[in-house]
């Protein structure tokens, strides 16, 4: 052998082991959220450093929880939290079929020698092909279609309570879909309020419940009609220090006179439009504006931005937030107002403007209530995604229908067939995973089914066959289509990666060890 070809060998294996280290970076990671997929998925117990714990089986949740000092492993926590960002829910999909992706595709490079590039641009004419599929496949529904609850179930069933998480999901679909009797789209997220206090009961109030302890203040039992006004202005009063710091008397007094003057303005104008409740999101209010409305019998309440903005959105109104235009102040009106002071609660109750519904989810302890509260948020995420993209086969169905459909097109496509037995490779393994973790041998029930359309799967409760829709096993085609592309993202920049390079800066790179001789703890 030539001294060059022994040069050339030795490059491959320096590449052949770093691709090595990140793919088993990549399924280490993987291992700790797979376990957890379908309806029989695994709980896991996660402990912070101050030995705070808590028990989920939220792919998310596991993922941001877990430490890692290897950058590929990295990366697959950063499209974990992308998915969960863009979506809501299918973060443990994203990462199994990444985890399968990079899986086969080092078994092609390290053990028969496929150039990268080739591999990864098969993957991304199957991955273009698949989502093709998804689309096609996807059925359409609105919020009054039975298929919506069929998905919360499917998304939130098997966590903890999902029964009853499932029902409190539902409810608040119920009344959003009340006014005016309207199908078609509706913002799930900007339309459902959550709070989440163990110390309260389970609860779906047809408006919004803002958490707040008053003092000072007389509060009614009961405000029907009421109108409110929405501030977000900065209305501080004259610092003391400032006063001090002042040598003027006339200067000082003038200051004051201009504030208090345009206290009044402020409050006059609010009084003027008849409204009962201010809402106010500023940090700091002038105490003479307070006073000015307890007066008038106006109640002043500080608010969170968020809490604002969800105002804002129900009674379809503007927030002032200038001073200048305060004489252009818009009021919403409540049906009823009610002060809930054992518990700190304001109910906020829904008019003839656009909906807004509070989901109180409590628990028997914090840890309980923080896991129903994730539960309730994917069942939302999972809803409103299939009403935007529609809804497909649940239980791995569709992807092992797509996967069969790419295998059968993939059969005159050159060398490019290569990357797309990948894809295919991958979207076969979510119903092998969920069956896998239903104490069934995937590949033998796999098998049973290869040849049906993409509505029949296994029952993980018998091992047979049946119609997924039927059964009420339905997923957000949406969903599906982001893991799909969240999974392909990290797949073609790990297989690519043929050396793990220490960075002195961003400008200065150098050639740091080879990868088996690099140090990167997966922990």
């Amino acid at each position: 052998m030539t001294e060059q070809s022994l040069g050339n060998v030795q490059a491959q294996s320096v590449g052949n082991t770093a691709l090595e280290n990140n793919c088993a970076a990549v399924l280490s990671i993987a291992d700790t959220v797979r376990t957890t997929l379908g309806p029989k998925g695994l709980d896991k117990l996660l402990v912070d450093e101050l030995g705070n714990r808590f028990i989920t089986n939220d792919g998310a949740t596991i993922m941001l929880s877990v430490k890692t000092v290897h950058p590929v492993a990295k990366l697959v926590v950063e499209i974990a939290d992308r998915q969960e960002e863009k979506v809501g829910d299918g973060t443990t999909t994203a990462v199994v079929l990444a985890a399968e992706m990079i899986k086969e595709g080092n078994r092609l490079i390290t053990d028969i020698g496929i150039h990268p590039t080739l591999i990864v641009r098969g993957i991304e004419l199957g991955i273009q092909r698949s989502i093709e599929l998804f689309k096609q496949m996807a059925i359409k529904i609105n919020v009054e279609d039975a298929g919506l609850a069929q998905v919360i179930s499917t998304a939130a069933g098997s966590r903890m309570d999902g029964g009853q998480v499932v029902s409190l999901v539902s409810d608040a679909l119920g009344f959003l879909k009340k006014p005016n009797g309207k199908k078609g789209m509706i913002n799930l997220k900007k339309s459902i309020f959550l709070i989440n206090n163990p110390m309260l009961d389970d609860r779906v109030f047809d408006g919004i419940v803002i958490q707040k302890q008053l003092f000072g203040q007389q509060i009614p039992d009961n405000l029907d009609n009421t109108k409110a006004v929405l501030l977000k202005i900065d209305l501080k009063e004259i610092k003391e220090s400032l006063v001090k710091e002042m040598k003027n008397y006339d200067e000082i007094v003038r200051m004051k006179e201009r504030q208090t003057k345009m206290t009044k303005e402020i409050s006059d104008s609010i009084c003027e439009t008849g409204a009962g409740i201010v809402f106010m999101a500023s940090a700091h209010a002038d105490e003479q504006l307070l006073a000015n409305l307890l007066e008038e019998n106006v109640l002043m309440i500080h608010v969170s931005n968020e809490e604002l903005l969800n105002i804002a959105n129900t009674l379809d109104v503007q927030v002032v937030r200038r001073k200048e235009d305060i004489g252009e102040i818009s009021v919403g009106t409540f049906k009823s107002v009610y002060y809930d002071e054992e518990n700190g609660l304001f109910f906020l109750e829904n008019h003839a403007q656009r909906k807004m519904v509070t989901i109180i989810i409590g628990g028997v302890t914090k840890v309980t209530s923080q896991e129903r509260w994730r539960t309730v948020k994917d069942g939302i995420s999972a809803a409103q995604s299939a009403l935007n993209d529609g809804i497909v086969a649940g239980g791995g169905a569709v992807e092992l229908c797509i996967s069969e459909k790419l295998k059968e097109e993939n059969s005159n496509s050159g060398v490019d067939s290569i990357g797309i037995e990948v894809v295919a490779h991958a979207l076969s393994g979510i119903m092998r995973q969920i069956l896998t973790n239903a104490g069934f041998n995937g590949f033998e029930k796999m098998a049973e089914i290869k040849n049906k359309s993409g509505e029949y799967g296994i029952d993980i409760s018998t091992g047979k066959e049946i119609n997924m829709f039927e059964a009420g096993v339905v997923d957000s085609a949406g969903i599906k289509i982001n893991a799909l592309k969240s999974a392909a993202e990290i797949v073609k920049a790990v297989l690519r990666i043929d050396r793990i390079l220490i960075a002195h800066s961003p400008h200065n790179a150098v050639i740091g060890k080879s990868a088996n001789e690099t140090n990167f703890n997966d922990k």
